[in-house]
């Protein structure tokens, strides 16, 4: 992935967006939908409950290389709404994040989690996600980090039908 940055050529940029899909798919079921998203199913080594989550990479033409796209994934309490980094952040700040979807802007505060390789959102978020978005072509990310923040765009066309999976397959967990 270190040869994937803003600036490469198309055929480039669709080679990094392929390996970044191959790294979320290692030990995990993938299922392609409309609109470049990923229904992914994950096994817990443990024996609990798979992890089940639609993805979608980011656009690397117009995002930094330190964000590798949005998850939203099957919780307790309904989806939770998850941005996927590829250089971890440290635990304990709360970073703020500011998303963007044409005239709609919203700003969380965020938890990191997974060892500091995902930024989860507010419950908040995802009712963002199940209402706003369903209509955007994309979503603008900025995660407030030192020294630099982390920005990067993630197409969101066939959002409605990734959620309609994901809600599907999370009842049938």
């Amino acid at each position: 992935m270190l040869d994937c940055k803003s600036g490469v050529s198309p055929e480039r940029r669709q080679r990094c967006d392929e390996e970044a899909f191959r790294q979320v798919e290692t030990g995990s079921e993938s299922t392609r939908l409309e609109g470049g998203w990923r229904l992914v199913k994950s096994r817990n080594p443990e024996g609990g409950a798979d992890a089940i989550s639609v993805m979608h990479v980011v656009d690397s033409a117009k995002s930094d290389t330190r964000l590798a796209g949005l998850s939203l994934q099957c919780a307790k309490d309904g989806v939770e709404v998850v941005l996927i980094v590829l250089e971890p952040l440290p635990r304990s700040p709360r970073p703020k994040v500011v998303l963007t979807t044409g005239e709609g802007r919203a700003e969380f505060e965020g938890s990191v989690v997974q060892g500091g390789a995902a930024v989860r959102l507010p419950a908040d978020a995802s009712r963002l996600a199940a209402s706003d978005w369903q209509t955007a072509p994309e979503l603008s990310v900025e995660i407030g980090t030192e020294p630099t923040a982390i920005r990067g765009t993630v197409p969101i066309a066939g959002l409605a039908a990734a959620l309609l999976y994901l809600s599907q397959n999370c009842h049938a967990r």
